[in-house]
């Protein structure tokens, strides 16, 4: 096996896996180490915890311990200033090389590092012709550069693809499959969600168990937050004379959630079009929650007052920070969501005479 070192991928997450109960042994001779010298196994969460440690004599070793989970973990060798990246669970591993370049390093005794091996020499550095290939699109002088970077690009990207998508049917029931789909997102400028989804479809056995497949799914959980056809998340905020509104007390109507804010000029402008639909909608059982992303309360009610915006209005004046606007995954304004009777999202972000049009539409 080629060398695997600490490099840009790292792997925060321990993947849930069958392993042995009697927890992991590495043995290992590393020529070149100093004699004495401490060898120690850590995390890779951010803390660096110590896993195991071990003194070198002859230059070899043994590391003991008992993982939870298959994992990612660092191999820190003293004396040449390397780590060495291992991905294993409770297995008896051997690992054999020579000091200070690992080039060539030899670990068996773990499928998961097999697995590993495989993702790195196959499947990533396809993923780094893609990233290349993108910023130097980015970076390109001239329009003749650009578009060749481009060309060079979608080629990259498709081949790329069809490596993830080959790898995962092949790897299903490995964790490494899991965490070659996390990196497909990271590494996808599309960050196509619906791709991410059915390719999760496709794991099985340890690879859904893992953290990697937990972590994928709070992305896809995430990305549906304020879709069309799900639930509207629920909260609650103050309105203008600092009483809690919620917006369940509005079950049984149609709603639109409008995020906006006195300093937001495309907003403003576009409030005439929402105060119309409200005037020919709003004794047909259609009303308005505004959220605003106001700091400063006395600017946002005089907004409410100038634009005659006669409905629901809350806020936290807690600006971008906003819980409501967090929760919704607002990133800019103007935005809204108009809810069915049952509070589920039905149309977003209906702009002009959309939104008249729509009520229209809905409300006989």
């Amino acid at each position: 096996m080629k060398c695997v070192l600490l490099s840009l991928l790292l792997l925060p997450f321990g993947l849930a896996a069958q392993n042995n109960q009697n927890g992991f042994s590495i043995s290992g001779k590393i020529g070149g180490l100093p004699e004495n010298s401490i060898i120690f196994l850590a995390t890779t969460d951010g803390r660096n915890d110590t896993l195991s440690k071990a003194t070198v004599h002859n230059n070899a070793f043994t590391l003991n311990g008992k993982l939870e989970n298959t994992e990612g973990v660092i191999l820190v060798l003293p004396g040449i200033e390397r780590t060495m990246f291992l991905f294993i669970g409770n297995d008896t591993l051997s690992i054999t090389a020579s000091a200070p370049t690992l080039d060539d390093v030899v670990i068996t005794g773990s499928q998961s590092q097999n697995d590993y091996e495989s993702f790195m020499n196959e499947v990533k550095p396809l993923g780094d012709f893609v990233i290349m290939y993108r910023q130097q699109m980015q970076t390109a002088a001239s329009e003749g550069q650009r578009d060749t970077a481009a060309i060079m690009l979608n080629t990259a990207y498709n081949i790329y693809q069809t490596s993830i998508e080959r790898f995962v049917n092949r790897k299903r029931n490995s964790p490494v499959a899991a965490l070659a789909l996390a990196y497909s997102f990271d590494t996808d400028p599309n960050k196509d969600v619906e791709l991410l989804e059915r390719r999760m479809s496709i794991l099985g056995g340890n690879a859904l168990n893992s953290k990697y497949a937990q972590s994928i799914q709070r992305v896809i959980s995430g990305a549906k937050i304020g879709a069309v056809g799900t639930k509207a998340p629920e909260f609650t905020q103050k309105d203008t004379l600092g009483k809690d509104v919620a917006l369940a007390q509005f079950k049984g109507k149609y709603v639109l959630i409008d995020f906006w804010a006195s300093w937001c000029r495309p907003c403003r402008m576009e409030n005439p079009n929402v105060v119309a639909a409200y005037n020919a909608f709003k004794n047909k059982n259609f009303t308005i929650l505004s959220v605003s992303l106001d700091q400063d309360k006395e600017s946002w009610l005089n907004a409410i007052k100038m634009d005659k915006l006669n409905w629901w209005h809350v806020s936290d004046l807690q600006y971008w920070s906003n819980a409501a606007a967090q929760l919704y995954r607002v990133q800019s304004i103007p935005q809204n969501f108009l809810l069915d009777p049952n509070g589920i999202i039905i149309a977003k972000n209906l702009r002009g005479e959309e939104l008249a049009a729509k009520l229209k539409e809905l409300i006989k």
